[in-house]
């Protein structure tokens, strides 16, 4: 089971350099949609192999639309077009660090969940972690693109944050392996045409990528990030349940933050490290207390969607 649970770790902690890699040859709107499309659609396959199907209402159908535009086409369209200008270690602790903070603050102004005071020191606490994070990354070399692109990858985790709450009933009611394939295949196709408009003439010229390491980061995220990376989580949804599932966010960031610096030469600064430690701390206050309410609540799901960089 360990083993399944390091492979979830390193399979979602390493994504974010494989973006780093595409989006540095490729159109990041364009690189991220059929991504998604293609990922989409071998999920889907899966979810029918494997059993995980359900007909999806038609009742169902408008939120599950919205929110796999908010949590696909506007995060990750925002996530990839960011990671051109802001190192994937920082991108990465940004985002799979500071998604439970931001799913816990709009769950509890969505649904009016009473906030203690240690939440509220814990949601503090985050946001220092980032603006930190996002001080480090812009004091050293400043730019006015550089600083859009670190803020564009915050309101993407916002975004994804809020669709996640959204939809949060909807996905309750059907097989998550069905959810991720739909969520992929659908914000992908509706990705595709913002590609289209804003990189037109690039992807014109180059639709394919040339390089062939841009080739292995499209298929790592494809093959890894998605679907390896959402069969080990969905086993160990089963296994182990959301609460212990859930740890892999205390991972996943160091992860991204130490390839970062080992494949691709990026600085690990103080920022870097007591911004990662401030987000993690934050984080496990913020699970600490939703652990405690789920055994007192049997019908409590996951603690969250996960981010399938």
């Amino acid at each position: 089971m360990w083993l399944v649970f390091t492979t979830l770790c390193i399979a979602w902690g390493s994504t974010w350099i494989a973006i780093r890699v595409g989006v540095t040859a490729m159109p990041p709107l364009w690189f991220a949609a059929t991504r998604f499309v293609v990922a989409g659609l071998i999920l889907l396959l899966l979810a029918r192999w494997l059993g995980g199907w359900k007909p999806i209402a038609r009742s169902d159908i408008r939120p599950l639309m919205v929110m796999s535009f908010a949590a696909i086409s506007v995060c990750f369209g925002l996530i990839f077009w960011g990671e051109q200008y802001v190192e994937s270690g920082t991108a990465g602790v940004i985002v799979q660090g500071f998604v439970p903070i931001g799913l816990f603050f709009f769950a509890a102004l969505m649904t009016r969940e009473v906030i203690g005071r240690t939440q509220w020191a814990s949601l503090g606490i985050g946001l220092c972690g980032v603006v930190l994070l996002l001080y480090g990354q812009t004091s050293s070399d400043w730019s006015l693109r550089k600083a859009l692109a670190a803020l564009a990858i915050v309101v993407g985790t916002l975004v994804y944050d809020w669709a996640a709450v959204y939809g949060g009933d909807v996905l309750s009611r059907y097989p998550s392996a069905l959810m991720s394939a739909f969520e992929n295949l659908v914000g992908g196709l509706l990705l595709l045409p913002f590609a289209f408009l804003l990189e037109g003439g690039r992807i014109l010229e180059h639709p394919l990528p040339e390089a062939p390491s841009t080739w292995l980061s499209w298929g790592y995220l494809v093959l890894v990030g998605s679907v390896l990376g959402f069969t080990a989580y969905t086993y160990l949804l089963r296994a182990w349940g959301p609460t212990r599932t859930s740890a892999y966010a205390f991972v996943t960031p160091v992860i991204a933050l130490l390839l970062g610096a080992w494949l691709a030469d990026e600085r690990i600064t103080w920022q870097h490290v007591v911004g990662t430690v401030l987000i993690l701390g934050a984080v496990a206050g913020i699970t600490r207390r939703r652990n405690r309410s789920s055994r007192t609540d049997a019908s409590n799901g996951p603690l969250h969607e996960p981010v399938e960089a």
